[in-house]
């Protein structure tokens, strides 16, 4: 999707919100609705320029509402620089940068997304251009929805660290994590082959 965007599909704005999104959302195992706004903006609970700090090596995120956050407590969601073309700290300095360029002077409490008009990032928005890049790639752009990069990051790491790390990056405080992670069926069709052998 990245490589996608870099093309120069959307102006350079659009290009810098969408992979900024795009990546934070699949690093922190975000919700589409932690990041964007259906309707109107409400600092008290969406995403704002003052929930993310930097450090030297990672970003901090602030999430003050969430789904399994039932008390309002908030949760900080670390994005560690990675040092690859998807790294959320980079894509994150990278988006602000053009954002200041664009829209000089903006107070903490101003959404962190916006879009090219200065309004928060919606949900159609940001799906809408999602899916535009599935398109582009081949994919099926309605087999992808607003828990898609939660997905995705569930079932990146599934075979690679511990479940107890996976309830943790994506906040989970149940075993319906489970119901995010997509076996491929090449993984079915070994462990089949595995009841079978010696």
């Amino acid at each position: 999707m990245i490589t996608v965007l870099h093309k120069g599909i959307f102006s350079p704005f659009v290009t810098a919100l969408i992979e900024a999104a795009c990546v934070v959302a699949y690093f922190g195992f975000l919700r589409c609705g932690e990041l964007t706004v259906n309707t109107d903006f409400d600092a008290s609970c969406n995403l704002c320029i003052e929930d993310i700090t930097f450090e030297e090596d990672y970003a901090i995120l602030h999430l003050k509402t969430s789904k399994t956050d039932p008390f309002r407590s908030g949760v900080n969601i670390y994005l560690f620089k990675n040092n690859t073309s998807v790294c959320p700290v980079k894509s994150l300095i990278r988006y602000l940068d053009v954002r200041r360029s664009r829209f000089s002077i903006a107070c903490n409490s101003s959404p962190l997304f916006v879009m090219e008009n200065g309004e928060a990032l919606t949900r159609t928005f940001f799906i809408n251009h999602v899916r535009s890049i599935l398109e582009i790639i081949g994919l099926n752009p309605s087999n992808y929805n607003g828990h898609s990069f939660r997905i995705g990051a569930a079932t990146s790491v599934a075979s690679k660290i511990e479940d107890h790390l996976i309830k943790i990056l994506g906040r989970w405080s149940s075993e319906c994590y489970t119901r995010y992670i997509h076996t491929p069926k090449s993984t079915i069709k070994q462990a089949q082959l595995a009841l079978i052998s010696d």
